[in-house]
């Protein structure tokens, strides 16, 4: 069996995504380590889709797009986040600090082509460049470097990135936010049960210390999206061909 929690990782918060798996792993002892993100195979789909998968966690546009009929979906991660139903998630628009970001010219970072948080939360808003970064993180570096004027952050992200390095909030701003869509799935097998997982994740999370969860970005339960949530949400058109615009 195979497992990982890839979304919201970042080298600094390993231990504390480790302390949840240990909890996880305390009510279902069968489980296997999780597997990090830089030791996953580069098909990320094959990942996803593979016989063996306990649990995963995909971005919705993914999901969506290409998983739904050959996954479990198990639950969503709720991160209480202000003004968004539960389980679901929004995007913040990150612009420098001063600028309003609603010139003509502005030029987008994204983190790749299939995220909803990145890419299809920009609803087909035309930029003037598009710069392809492969993360958020990466974006809203682009962003302060100046290599882009804009970047759309899932709110998640950006509470783990402010936390671990505060001085982006004083780089930064942000300007606007997406409409809210269904959060990231958490998904296992075709045929595996979803309920022992979905009972083992939701009881961890009740065990975890408040540096814990701040470092996870905050959940606060689980909830069960619907099907029909995630494909409410139009599949955007594929960014034009990005480049970088330093």
């Amino acid at each position: 069996m195979i497992a990982s929690l890839p979304m919201y990782w970042q080298r600094e918060t390993a231990p504390h995504w480790a302390v949840f798996w240990d909890a996880v792993q305390h009510r279902l002892p069968d489980l296997p380590p999780l597997t990090p993100p830089d030791a996953l195979p580069e098909d990320w789909y094959a990942h996803w889709m593979a016989p063996d998968l306990i649990l995963s966690h995909t971005c919705g546009l993914p999901f969506r797009d290409r998983l739904r009929d050959r996954v479990t979906y198990v639950a969503s991660f709720d991160y209480a986040l202000p003004d968004t139903p539960p389980g679901f998630y929004h995007s913040v628009v990150l612009t420098r600090r001063g600028d309003p970001g609603d010139r003509g010219d502005l030029r987008l970072a994204f983190n790749q082509p299939d995220s909803q948080s990145g890419w299809g939360a920009t609803r087909g808003r035309p930029f003037a460049s598009y710069l392809e970064t492969g993360s958020h993180r990466a974006s809203v570096a682009a962003v302060i470097e100046g290599r882009a004027d804009v970047a759309y952050v899932d709110a998640v992200t950006w509470r783990v990135l402010c936390l671990l390095e505060p001085s982006v909030a004083d780089a930064l701003q942000v300007s606007d936010r997406s409409t809210p869509t269904a959060g990231l799935a958490l998904i296992t097998a075709l045929g595996n049960d979803p309920l022992p997982l979905r009972t083992a994740l939701a009881e961890a999370l009740q065990t975890l210390p408040d540096e814990t969860r701040a470092a996870m970005g905050g959940p606060v339960g689980l909830a069960q999206n619907r099907n029909e949530d995630y494909l409410a949400v139009p599949i955007p058109a594929p960014p034009p061909q990005a480049r970088d615009v330093a």
